[in-house]
């Protein structure tokens, strides 16, 4: 073993010893956040609009929709947008009763986001909206917890972020999506780091009013675009843990990489520092766990303390999942790398394609 001075030993000591009380605040606070946001006011019970972009058939459309009709809220309203009628989600939604509008080509926004704003258009500016995929599956109470935290004036919109849930169990990409998605959850439960998911969220429709609604229906991004506003106006994005949904995935190589640089692409575009920093911060955890190997093992043991950390992630991981320990532990260890490839590859992209359809992201 290498010798090393005393001081090393002692800063060393405390650098864990702080990495792991901010680890333990970050927790108190989630779940203090968490316990202002489930609060239910019974007396907040406005009319609500619920928006279902479909195109083509996700994975279990039909109980994915059922789901959303099946709601213990009483005062919602349920629309459902498609293209064309000749587009096979048209026959689901129509027998099971859902009000269909036909896109409104004038929007030049993606093709979400023009389904969005045909439905928007429609809307009246006291309603409270809510956006839901159609490859997404909710609680009979998601409604109540979703919209529920917009009793309060200051915020702009209501989040969540779903579990990704393989639909087969040997789907390894299926699972690497799973764990892929819950640094989008761990960002939703602390607080500055929230943004808006499109696949569930609600909002005020005045909140696109005016120059707003135009900037929304002529963008790529749904959510990207509805975060920002609520940043411009002021507001704050609330998350509802309680109104998680479930997406089923199945995933290969391809399909997961091309999903995830397509997610980070989009960020990225409206992000102006975050490739900067994702980079210095992905690039920092790496270099520290490949480093801590030949320290640990030549220098002093106990520099394997500093994988305390780590572990502590992997802890929060298997919270969410006891039944994939194994696979869970394997693909948090990997992650960063995989974080590090969707920074590179998502800065370098200038379009994406989306279910056929090549967008440009003009932010870049």
């Amino acid at each position: 073993m290498v010798h090393i001075n005393e001081w090393i030993k002692l800063l060393w000591l405390l650098f864990i010893s702080i990495l792991l009380i901010f680890s333990f605040l970050r927790l108190y606070l989630t779940r203090w956040w968490e316990r202002r946001d489930e609060n239910i006011d019974n007396k907040f019970n406005p009319d609500v609009k619920v928006i279902i972009p479909c195109k083509g058939l996700d994975i279990d459309i039909e109980n994915n929709i059922k789901s959303v009709l099946n709601q213990k809220y009483s005062k919602f309203k349920v629309i459902g947008v498609v293209d064309e009628e000749t587009d096979p989600a048209y026959k689901i939604l129509k027998n099971l009763g859902v009000n269909i509008l036909i896109t409104d080509n004038r929007f030049k926004g993606s093709g979400k986001v023009r389904a969005i704003s045909t439905a928007l258009s429609k809307i009246e500016m006291d309603n409270i909206v809510v956006l839901v995929d159609s490859d997404t599956s909710v609680g009979e109470n998601w409604l109540s917890y979703l919209i529920n935290p917009l009793r309060d004036e200051n915020v702009g919109a209501v989040s969540t972020y779903p579990y990704y849930v393989p639909v087969e169990q040997n789907n390894f990409w299926g699972y690497v999506k799973k764990i892929w998605g819950y640094l989008g959850i761990n960002m939703m439960e602390f607080k500055p780091a929230r943004f808006v998911w499109g696949g569930s969220v609600a909002f005020r429709r005045s909140l696109l009013d005016g120059d707003n609604f135009r900037k929304f229906s002529e963008s790529v991004s749904d959510d990207a675009t509805i975060t920002y506003v609520c940043k411009e106006k002021g507001l704050s994005i609330a998350y509802s843990r309680m109104a998680t949904p479930i997406v089923k995935v199945r995933e290969t190589r391809g399909t997961f990489m091309e999903w995830s640089n397509r997610q980070m692409a989009i960020s990225l575009s409206y992000a102006k520092y975050a490739f900067v920093t994702g980079i210095l911060m992905y690039g920092i955890i790496i270099s520290y766990v490949l480093i801590l190997i030949p320290l640990s093992i030549f220098v002093w043991n106990l520099f394997a303390l500093g994988y305390v950390p780590y572990l502590f992630a992997f802890y929060v991981n298997v919270k969410r999942d006891r039944s994939h320990i194994w696979k869970t532990l394997i693909i948090t260890l990997i992650m960063p790398f995989i974080f590090m490839e969707n920074f590179l590859r998502g800065r370098n992209m200038a379009h994406i394609e989306w279910r056929g359809v090549k967008y440009s992201l003009k932010n870049k």
